[in-house]
């Protein structure tokens, strides 16, 4: 039973990503946001970086546990996805995982996610910062 929930939890995280990084390939070529990396985009890319460093690191300074921590970052996620629109949202989104994956979910400090309810934590925090992104960021962008 346990290798069927751990295959079920890596399949949906596989697949979440997937979707991820479709929505990301066709939101960056596309007619309306070709112009992805512009000086301004980039400013505006590195500051929800520092926002969302930020945030994780008050996360640790306060022993805030990895759910909440989550929580918080996907509220900043989709509060830059307002502000920045889309493009800005979805990297923000993948700062965000790199973030989660690195400093919050052990073994901390790698790249491997061994717990499979950490897997689907993961691939459901992708899930709806990407869909997220795209409903909030994708309406209106802000004036260049």
């Amino acid at each position: 039973m346990g290798s069927f929930t751990a295959g079920l939890v890596t399949g949906c995280l596989l697949g979440v990503s997937g979707t991820f990084l479709l929505l990301f390939v066709g939101v960056a070529f596309s007619g309306h946001n070709a112009p992805v990396l512009r000086v301004r985009s980039l400013l505006r890319t590195l500051v929800s970086a520092i926002i969302l460093f930020c945030i994780a690191a008050i996360c640790h300074l306060l022993n805030i546990g990895k759910d909440a921590s989550m929580l918080l970052l996907l509220l900043a996620v989709l509060a830059v996805s307002k502000l920045e629109g889309l493009v800005i949202g979805l990297i923000a989104s993948a700062i965000a995982v790199l973030i989660l994956v690195m400093a919050f979910l052990p073994p901390v400090g790698s790249l491997m996610v061994r717990n499979s309810s950490d897997r689907l934590a993961l691939a459901l925090f992708i899930l709806i910062a990407g869909l997220g992104s795209r409903m909030i960021g994708g309406r209106e962008t802000p004036a260049s």
